[in-house]
């Protein structure tokens, strides 16, 4: 019963964030100013995606810290210990999209501390470390121990900077961090953790749609590294089974980075630099934007739909990479 409670109080934090935005100064102390050659939006618009999670997720570590019972029901913390080194890496997160936001730092800089952050993490939480990969379509499993700590960085790294690309335009990312979120609360029979994310996307949802907010990096790098965590923790308590179920999670965002990444190092440019070739750019440039969003989320829920209806996994990769490769090359071509 004391968890309905808490859902409905942060139901009511979540709204009252929404209803009095204008008026809630640290919303609006860090804001993205259009530039009419990368940044299109029509008005200065705030940052404080990240902001709104963040609370959120300080007040839910305030009530754990309080009642440990809590975290009963939380499968990803096996213990306190784990519990407040993932608070304590959110934090490290949000401060670091929040320095980003506000200074612009060079993406080696940033690079350079989120390695640092990731790797400190799994050497204090063993539990994190990804030791074995398994593959739907194959009989065989692959034992990671040895290089656990490094392949696990890897994947975590991958999917952060997929996602802080993947956050273009109004609904895009929080539409795909509905997704997930969807999922992940598919595989659980209640998480208080998770409804309470559930509860700030949609809340966000709203207030992007209204173009009153955008996430931002300090959005971006602290719900992916959320994601991150939560995903690997389910893998490695078997409540995922598949690794190649999780990278069609993760697939679309993942292979528009690589694309984008080959295609700035073919040009001479650096992988991290700004630009406009986003699959999200060259869809608006074609289409409309509700069209835009469509074609994305399709590309997103087709794999998962096909698997979820017993399609093999490696058949619904390949479907979607050659899917997301015509549709680019079409686009240019148009």
């Amino acid at each position: 019963m004391i968890n309905f409670y808490i859902l409905i109080a942060f139901f009511f934090l979540n709204l009252s964030f929404l209803i009095f935005f204008n008026n809630i100064k640290v919303f609006h102390q860090i804001i993205d100013k259009p530039d009419k050659k990368r940044k299109f939006h029509k008005k200065p618009t705030p940052l404080a995606g990240g902001i709104i999670l963040f609370f959120n997720i300080i007040l839910y570590a305030i009530l754990c810290f309080i009642n440990n019972d809590l975290l009963i029901e939380e499968i990803f913390f096996k213990n306190f210990l784990e519990f407040k080194l993932f608070i304590i890496s959110c934090i490290s997160f949000f401060i670091i999209g929040i320095l980003d936001d506000k200074y612009n730092i060079k993406p080696s800089i940033k690079f350079s501390f989120l390695i640092i952050l990731i790797f400190i993490l799994l050497y204090f939480d063993s539990n994190l470390k990804i030791i074995e990969i398994n593959f739907s379509f194959l009989d065989i499993s692959i034992n990671s121990i040895n290089y656990s700590i490094i392949f696990t960085l890897f994947c975590i790294l991958v999917f952060i900077n997929s996602f802080n690309m993947f956050d273009g335009i109004n609904l895009q990312a929080s539409t795909y961090s509905l997704i997930l979120i969807t999922i992940l609360i598919f595989y659980l029979k209640f998480s208080l953790f998770l409804n309470i994310l559930l509860i700030f996307i949609l809340c966000f949802k709203y207030l992007n749609f209204k173009n009153k907010t955008f996430l931002g990096d300090n959005g971006t790098l602290l719900i992916s590294f959320i994601f991150s965590f939560i995903f690997i923790k389910l893998y490695n308590e078997n409540i995922i089974i598949h690794s190649d179920e999780i990278f069609i999670y993760m697939m679309v965002p993942g292979i528009d980075m690589i694309r984008l990444f080959f295609t700035r190092i073919l040009m001479n440019r650096s992988p991290f630099s700004d630009d406009r070739i986003h699959i999200h750019h060259l869809l608006l440039d074609k289409f409309t934007y509700l069209q835009s969003l469509i074609i994305i989320n399709s590309l997103i829920l087709m794999p998962i739909l096909l698997m979820k209806v017993n399609i093999n996994n490696l058949f619904s990769i390949l479907l979607t990479i050659t899917l997301y490769t015509v549709i680019i090359i079409k686009i240019k071509k148009v």
